[in-house]
């Protein structure tokens, strides 16, 4: 566990599954074809929790400007999410600025995106317990404690205190992993 835990010191971890009526086998596909088309994928998601202005940006732009790399770790779950299946059409960077999707980019019931490299299948047992939320109003809290109940994501990073790394284990079983690129999260909006 502790060669996983230095291969992902800082992460953004997501419970991913079912989303606007297509199976996750499917977006998952979709998403590998994107990424094999264009060089990126855009895996859209919702809720407050990671906010690509006040929260993804800045805590994997710090991370990336120190030289280091955040990565997406996903666990699969039964989803029943089934959002309006309209698709994104523009995608802005900064809530100013706003651009047409790129060919090949579909994201569809989803206000946000984190932006993705390759999207690979990796079995992991991801200590929960031994992380931290990395930024925010909850920066600190830990990630155990966190992501709990309708909180199914968040911006984490390896807890350094031992009052931490002792707190109530949690593991869960990650699937799916991806780097986090430029510009890490956008916003979406339907024209």
């Amino acid at each position: 566990m502790s060669q996983m835990i230095d291969k992902y010191k800082n992460i953004i971890f997501m419970k991913i599954g079912r989303h606007a009526d297509e199976s996750l086998e499917n977006i998952l596909d979709r998403k590998r074809e994107e990424f094999r088309r264009t060089g990126r994928a855009f895996w859209g998601y919702g809720g407050s929790t990671c906010h690509p202005l006040t929260q993804v940006r800045p805590f994997v732009g710090n991370i990336a400007g120190q030289g280091g790399q955040v990565s997406l770790l996903m666990e699969p779950m039964n989803s029943k999410a089934n959002p309006d299946i309209k698709p994104a059409t523009e995608y802005s960077d900064d809530g100013i600025t706003w651009m047409q999707l790129p060919s090949g980019i579909v994201v569809t019931g989803s206000r946000y995106a984190l932006v993705l490299g390759e999207l690979k299948s990796e079995e992991l047992k991801l200590p929960l317990h031994r992380y931290v939320v990395g930024h925010g109003k909850s920066a600190g809290h830990i990630a155990s404690r966190y992501i709990q109940g309708r909180v199914d994501k968040g911006c984490l990073t390896i807890a350094l205190t031992p009052s931490v790394v002792g707190s109530k284990e949690r593991v869960v079983n990650i699937a799916y992993t991806a780097e986090i690129i430029a510009p890490y999260a956008v916003l979406l909006r339907s024209e």
